[in-house]
């Protein structure tokens, strides 16, 4: 395998200075005012463009400051997109495939995957780059999220979107209805080794690691992470294999590398799964940066931990019970700054009872999640529930949440479907751009939250009698576009079951405060409104503009427009 100094990182700038083809359009669109220019396609199906075509211009007589992309050195073919090709300047961007379900009705087989990309780059500053099509894009081309107004113009004689960034975070480049480039970009920082060599850590560096060529993964396609250990996944690293750690203490993973389970087969008939991430008992771990592609089952499995701080991961799944983040039975989870596009809930927390003594439930307490991207392909986008096994399940808040699309089910949901007392839950500050809820098998509700007997989740891991649901606010939401008059469902019950009490069981105290759907504040007289078994319902508004999330933002004023390429 090539080395190019990845572990020490000195970052060597590369420069590019050549002629660069005039601009296409300035409004986001195709020019068809170009004469028209026929390619030869190479190989792969890409158009056979000009020499100088992806070169950036060097220009001695800017001050400004100097804008730098960092991009990691390239892994085997085998990883590869086959129809997209990121540039900036002349260097190429490696472009990884990875697999999406644009299937909204929920199978054991999930047969409907489809090949994406996936890209990670660093920034300082800004820069612009362009993405190579092997086909011609025939929607309109959306970058999101909406409010980076992220610009962009498509060359189409050429096949080429160019879109300008000065923001790291999170993108999706979202060229037709089924093929999307989802883009990371980190502060350069994010691609240095954080750990020194005195800490021993476990060191995955570029390309590809499985069990047959790294003695660290075991033959059942584990790595086992002890106390205090910290485990660093270098820029394009790919591991093919799960991350174990129980009754741990002090375990940190770090790294802009891949964890990867599309070696891993799914088959939720037979319950064969792979989970890259499974924490049990752990006190005071941390997670940043990197991303988990394909997982074979739910990505993260947070079970009674203690501690946990998540910051800047990514998760893209695509096969059955694909969920995101899901937090169980934990106290004081932290998750901030990430991206989860999801074939199951995205983000999660449900309240479990202790397998190995069914006699001791969970107790879930301090679970917060803020400044997250999600793009929900099936189930729900922010879920409680459905299995809430233990008396408490307090202090539970999204926070400053943007969701990309949510094509299934409700985006906020409270399943209430044990024992469990929800309370203290407040969602703030969260933009919807695309509420596209109801297709395939799923149903269009905005808003479900129910204490409610679920024959299929109640009695799954143990059965209980029902709880209640006690102080749930949203404020400052704002939908942007979606399905037409969506539910808003707050429904206590009777517990059905012979054996059990008749009384009912609440939905209490819920506050929507400036929740905007299409440009209306939701009020009382909402036409998709159902109530059953709830008290203390309130709608209202401040009168103040309902803004939803907003985005950090680095101030670029003092860069320039020169580029430096590190590697």
């Amino acid at each position: 395998m090539k080395k190019r100094g990845w572990l020490l990182f000195a970052l060597f700038p590369i420069l590019f200075s050549c002629q660069v083809m005039p601009s296409v359009s300035s409004s986001g669109s195709s020019d068809n005012s170009l004469s028209p220019v026929s390619y030869e396609k190479d190989e792969d199906g890409f158009y056979i463009l000009e020499d100088n075509y992806f070169c950036s211009t060097e220009d001695p007589t800017d001050l400004g400051r100097r804008n730098k992309v960092f991009i990691a050195e390239d892994v085997p073919e085998e990883e590869h997109c086959p129809f997209l090709r990121l540039y900036v300047g002349a260097q190429q961007v490696p472009v990884f495939a990875v697999k999406t379900n644009f299937s909204h009705t929920w199978s054991p087989s999930a047969n409907n995957r489809m090949q994406n990309g996936v890209a990670t780059i660093g920034l300082e500053g800004k820069a612009t780059l362009k993405l190579q099509l092997s086909f011609n894009s025939v929607k309109s081309i959306a970058i999101r999220p909406l409010s980076r107004e992220v610009p962009f113009d498509y060359d189409e004689p050429r096949r080429v979107l160019s879109f300008t960034l000065s923001q790291i975070g999170q993108y999706t480049i979202e060229l037709t209805n089924d093929r999307t480039l989802h883009l990371f970009v980190n502060s350069i920082a994010a691609f240095s080794n954080p750990f020194p060599s005195s800490e021993n850590p476990l060191v995955f560096g570029p390309g590809v690691h499985d069990a047959s060529n790294d003695s660290r993964i075991s033959s059942y396609n584990e790595v086992v992470v002890s106390s205090n250990q910290k485990v660093y996944l270098a820029p394009n690293a790919f591991v093919h294999a799960r991350f174990v750690s129980a009754s741990t203490t002090g375990v940190q993973i770090k790294g802009t590398g891949y964890v990867s389970g599309a070696t891993f087969p799914r088959d939720a008939d037979a319950g064969t799964a792979t989970v890259p991430l499974d924490f049990e008992f752990c006190k005071d771990v941390v997670l940043e940066d990197f991303a988990v592609l394909d997982p074979a089952g739910w990505c993260f499995n947070l079970y009674f931990c203690v501690g946990l701080s998540m910051n800047n991961t990514k998760v893209i799944s695509s096969r059955s019970n694909g969920d995101g983040i899901s937090v169980q039975s934990c106290q004081n989870v932290e998750v901030r700054n990430c991206f989860v596009r999801s074939w199951d809930d995205s983000l999660v927390v449900k309240n479990y009872l202790k397998w190995s003594d069914r006699s001791v439930e969970g107790t879930t307490r301090g679970i917060h999640f803020s400044d997250c991207l999600i793009w929900t392909d099936l189930a729900q986008s922010m879920e409680i529930g459905y299995e809430t096994v233990g008396a408490v399940m307090d202090d539970i808040t999204f926070t400053n949440i943007t969701v990309l699309h949510n094509f299934h089910k409700a985006v906020f949901s409270i399943h209430n479907g044990n024992n469990a007392n929800v309370t203290n839950v407040a969602y703030k500050n969260i933009t919807v751009e695309d509420a596209a809820m109801g297709q395939g098998d799923g149903t269009n509700r905005l808003i479900d939250f129910q204490n409610i007997y679920s024959e299929n989740w109640s009695s799954s891991s143990k059965i209980t009698s029902l709880g209640s649901v006690d102080g749930v606010s949203m404020s400052n939401i704002k939908i942007i576009q979606g399905t037409e008059s969506p539910a808003v469902l707050i429904q206590g019950c009777i517990d059905p079951r012979e054996g059990f009490s008749k009384e009912p069981h609440y939905v209490n105290d819920v506050c929507l405060e400036d929740v905007s759907l299409y440009g209306n504040v939701l009020d009382e007289n909402y036409v998709s409104l159902s109530k059953a078994y709830a008290t203390s319902i309130a709608f209202s508004s401040t009168g103040n503009p309902i803004t939803g999330s907003t985005l950090f933002e680095q101030d670029v004023s003092s860069y320039g427009n020169n580029l430096d390429l590190l590697n």
